[in-house]
C-alpha cells in the first residue's frame, strides 16, 4: 500500500468516525456544542430542582409546572424556558414593559409573534420576562451586561 493509500484510508476512517459520533450523539447536541448552548427536560418540577443546570431553578416557575424545557447557553448569560403548568406564576412578579424577546430559538419557543406582533406587556419576574401560552408559560433571560445571570 503506498503512503498515498494510508493516507486516504486514514482520511476516509477519520470522516467516517465523526459521522459515527454525529449520528450516536445526535445533530442538536452537536449544534448546541458549535453553539456553546445547553438544553434540558424534566418532566416535573421536583425533577428540575435536582437537575437543573448552571443557575438556580427559576422562582416563577409553578409548583404544578410539568414539560419542563430549558435552552440557555453555557455562560447563561441568554436562556428560554418554557413549562406546561394551569397555576399562576410563583414567585415575585408583576406586569410590565416587555424589553427583549427570547434569544434563542426552537420549535417549543415559537408563539407565532412573528406573525402577530410581539406583546407589549409581559409578567416581569425578577430578571425573566415571562408570557403565557396555550398550556402554560414561557420565560426567557438576555444578560443587559456582559457576564451577567439571571440571580
Amino acid at each position: 500500500m503506498s503512503r498515498f493509500d494510508s493516507a486516504t484510508s486514514a482520511a476516509v476512517a477519520f470522516g467516517a468516525g465523526i459521522l459515527l459520533v454525529g449520528a450516536l450523539a445526535g445533530c442538536t447536541q452537536i449544534d448546541d456544542l458549535l453553539s456553546r448552548q445547553h438544553r434540558e427536560e424534566f418532566p416535573t418540577r421536583a425533577e428540575a430542582a435536582e437537575g437543573w443546570v448552571g443557575v438556580d431553578l427559576p422562582s416563577w416557575i409553578p409548583a404544578d409546572a410539568t414539560a419542563l424545557r430549558n435552552l440557555a447557553t453555557f455562560d447563561e448569560t441568554v436562556a428560554v424556558i418554557r413549562v406546561v403548568s394551569d397555576e399562576p406564576l410563583a414567585g415575585d412578579c408583576a406586569p410590565g414593559e416587555r424589553r427583549g424577546i427570547p434569544s434563542l430559538a426552537e420549535e417549543w419557543t415559537d408563539l407565532g409573534w412573528d406573525e402577530n406582533g410581539f406583546p407589549d406587556e409581559v409578567e416581569r419576574c425578577g430578571d425573566y420576562e415571562v408570557v403565557p401560552t396555550d398550556d402554560g408559560w414561557l420565560g426567557w433571560f438576555n444578560a443587559t451586561e456582559p457576564g451577567q445571570t439571571p440571580g
